[in-house]
């Protein structure tokens, strides 16, 4: 009988936890970790106090675990400045795709190791850390340093913090066709005149969603039907179509980054590329996310806040990326630029399928 008691009131009292009010849950789960309640507390000083504090705790840490999505000598050469900038700080740097990064930071949390400090992720591919509510609310000074055109890229959670952006533009072969009958505008693919012309990745959530953005659903799917019947040309890589074009194998590109040409055309003058500049260009935001859980937190930050820095711009630019703060290496001041972050999961699954109808499933 004594047993029973105990069992019942163990059932009771898992009930009581399941048919507890939502809020008090929700409010638990949401309580700050160690490093989100010191950032708080670090964005109430002065610049130059914050900045201080900032330092001395780093200096004292000596260490950062940081994913780069720059690959290779771009990400190491970064990571370099940084230390010369810092040499109390040594940056253990992995370079990894942007999906790849987060789906490790995952593994690792949800493996109660907590390894990684930041890192540096397409905004389009938070998503799923967001979900698992890994990142650390992290309030900065160094938000304003972010000009107005480019707002858009901030999150008012203080969940990531932009530093530099990717762009999908249209470009075209200039050997195979002339400025004058290049197209001017997305719509513009659709031109039976670029019927098996024009190529694109295989579905790319950051480009639909650009698209979404730009256009709206319907004038999407209406986008997307038009171009399936114009035949578009699909292969995987943005760097491997862009040579393709320049070497002349199709004329248009209607889904790629634009510095690969830009850089081709800056060494070689000749080379036959030419960017669209009237169409809009897309822009996502390349952001700096902090782990709710580093054992970092100082050196966090202060990477985080230097990326923003002019060295740190300078970089960027000066490697046909596009910074946030100072002159792009490529585009024009005034050229169309549509700012987007991330779409819900619904919305992102109806572009996948409006793809796979109008385009995916053709040969």
């Amino acid at each position: 009988m004594k047993t029973f008691t105990l069992c019942l009131r163990s059932i009771v009292a898992v009930i009581g936890l399941l048919t507890m009010d939502s809020s008090v849950l929700l409010h638990a789960a949401a309580a700050p970790s160690s490093a989100e309640q010191l950032f708080t507390e670090l964005a109430k000083l002065k610049p130059e106090q914050r900045t201080k504090r900032l330092e001395e705790g780093a200096r004292k840490e000596g260490k950062l675990n940081f994913i780069h999505t720059f690959r290779g000598k771009l990400a190491r050469d970064q990571v370099k400045l940084f230390e010369k900038r810092y040499p109390f700080v040594k940056v253990e740097m992995t370079d990894l795709g942007s999906q790849d990064a987060a789906e490790r930071l995952i593994a690792e949390e949800t493996a109660g190791r907590h390894l990684t400090d930041v890192l540096s992720l397409a905004v389009p591919d938070l998503p799923v850390i967001l979900k698992q509510d890994l990142l650390a609310n992290y309030p900065t000074p160094a938000m304003r340093r972010i000009p107005k055109k480019f707002q858009g890229f901030i999150d008012k959670e203080n969940r990531w913090l932009p530093w530099y952006w990717s762009e999908h533009g249209i470009s075209y072969n200039t050997n195979l066709i002339s400025p004058d009958k290049a197209p001017k505008d997305w719509q513009d693919l659709c031109n039976p005149a670029y019927k098996g012309q024009v190529s694109f990745d295989p579905p790319e959530t950051r480009f639909m969603v650009g698209l979404y953005v730009l256009m709206g659903e319907e004038k999407f799917k209406g986008w997307l039907k038009c171009m399936g019947e114009n035949r578009p040309i699909m292969q995987r890589g943005h760097t491997q179509r862009m040579n393709l074009m320049l070497a002349g194998d199709h004329a248009v590109q209607g889904d790629n980054f634009l510095y690969v040409g830009a850089q081709t055309k800056k060494k070689d003058p000749k080379t036959p590329y030419a960017i669209v500049y009237s169409a809009p260009i897309l822009a996502y935001a390349g952001a700096m996310v902090i782990n709710k859980n580093t054992p970092h937190p100082y050196a966090s930050a202060l990477f985080s806040d230097w990326t923003l820095s002019g060295e740190s711009q300078k970089y960027v630019g000066d490697e046909f990326r596009g910074p946030l703060i100072g002159k792009h290496p490529y585009l024009p001041d005034d050229v169309n630029v549509v700012t987007f972050g991330y779409v819900s999961d619904e919305i992102v699954d109806r572009l996948h399928e409006y793809w796979n109808q109008y385009i995916g499933k053709k040969k």
